[in-house]
């Protein structure tokens, strides 16, 4: 197959980028302080959220894998569990039409995706009403190293949702390192129910005063200057010290730029932001009528078939155990315990054992879901 040299050039510069980039901004939220403000009963109860995925491609032999959005899916539900929102594939469409919650469609706008000034063109091609699902483009790649957008469900300037590229869609297999468990969707979505990015606004909103209302309205994130990439390990940054609260960087927030092994979590008051957001906003979205209309795909035997084809292996991590130090690979977050139970130390791939009294200790790998018992010999 030849490629265009365009879209090989834009396959290259996005294998080559190492830094998450996620172009947003508050002007596309559009969420009243009326209802930013409004109170509403929450009950607890997980809230159900329809998903269509639209693979977007130049060419039909270019189209993602079902089993990527798939994939993507399940990571969407892992990452989602914590806020008590889960999401499901529709069984049917805006006119009741049968489907497995995925269309596809051979794109003239080429395989680059340029957001600035093709995201218009590019939703124009296939949507579905934004008030009974959340529309997930995947596209083959994006202008300046770019791996996803968003706008959210009040946003008035474009169709709200989430736009893709292939190489982060998925859960670890096949996709691109470091965003290679699903985490570019997730981040998405927490824009797509109305947060932003920790460090909107660096060091601004530190005030119980203010903290509502600047930087990334959320008073339990603390201050970030900067984004942050790669994997620091837990408290190794802190942008604002000035701030009344002298906190370190949030870095494993779901809604910053790091890793995907290293962002595992939403704060308590941004799961309160989102699910009061989809309260509101998305009550609609969320309904039981809503739901009972759309149906589950995966509750279909012939859609979780087609859906289920290439699902991705967990892979288990390669734990190494030294006299001096524990490493693991791939890179994730290690938690050191004394046999009290105790927590001695975090940190991201490496954690130093130097100096260690004799004794047992627990290791514990959050992201994997693994606990190692073992015994240190001392210094």
């Amino acid at each position: 197959m030849v490629m265009k040299s365009g879209y090989l050039w834009g396959l290259l510069a996005l294998l080559w980028a190492q830094e998450r980039y996620c172009p947003v901004d508050k002007v596309f939220l559009r969420w009243s302080t009326a209802q930013r403000t409004q109170q509403v009963e929450d009950t607890g109860d997980t809230l159900w959220v329809p998903v269509v995925f639209h693979v977007i491609a130049a060419d039909s032999s270019r189209w993602l894998p079902p089993g990527r959005l798939y994939d993507q899916l399940l990571a969407l539900n892992r990452d989602y569990a914590q806020v008590k929102i889960q999401f499901y594939l529709p069984l049917r469409g805006p006119q009741g039409e049968a489907t497995c919650g995925v269309t596809w469609t051979i794109s003239p706008l080429g395989a680059g995706h340029d957001y600035r000034t093709e995201e218009a063109p590019l939703k124009r091609l296939i949507f579905w009403p934004v008030d009974s699902f959340v529309n997930v483009w995947v596209v083959e790649n994006m202008a300046d190293n770019t791996i996803g957008y968003a706008r959210a469900l009040s946003d008035a300037t474009s169709l709200p949702g989430i736009v893709l590229v292939q190489a982060v869609t998925g859960n670890r297999l096949g996709t691109l390192r470091p965003f290679d468990w699903g985490r570019t969707g997730g981040h998405e979505m927490g824009h797509v129910f109305s947060l932003l990015h920790p460090f909107e606004g660096g060091c601004a909103g530190l005030t119980p005063a203010d903290c509502a209302l600047a930087g990334d309205e959320i008073c339990d994130t603390p201050g970030q200057r900067n984004p942050a990439f790669g994997c620091p390990a837990p408290g190794s940054q802190n942008t604002c010290p000035d701030q009344p609260v002298d906190l370190p960087d949030p870095l494993d927030n779901i809604m910053g730029y790091v890793d995907d092994s290293c962002m595992t979590r939403f704060t308590p008051l941004q799961i309160q932001r989102m699910r009061t957001y989809l309260l509101t906003v998305g009550s609609t979205l969320i309904s039981p009528e809503n739901r009972q209309a759309r149906g589950n795909a995966l509750q279909d035997g012939a859609c979780e078939a087609i859906l289920s084809l290439s699902r991705p292996e967990k892979p288990r991590p390669h734990l190494t155990i030294l006299s001096d130090r524990i490493e693991t690979t791939p890179t994730a977050l290690l938690a050191l315990y004394d046999g009290m139970g105790r927590c001695l130390m975090q940190g991201y791939g490496t954690l130093s054992t130097a100096g260690l009294p004799t004794g047992w200790y627990i290791l514990q790998l959050p992201t994997f879901g693994l606990v190692k018992r073992f015994f240190h010999p001392g210094p």
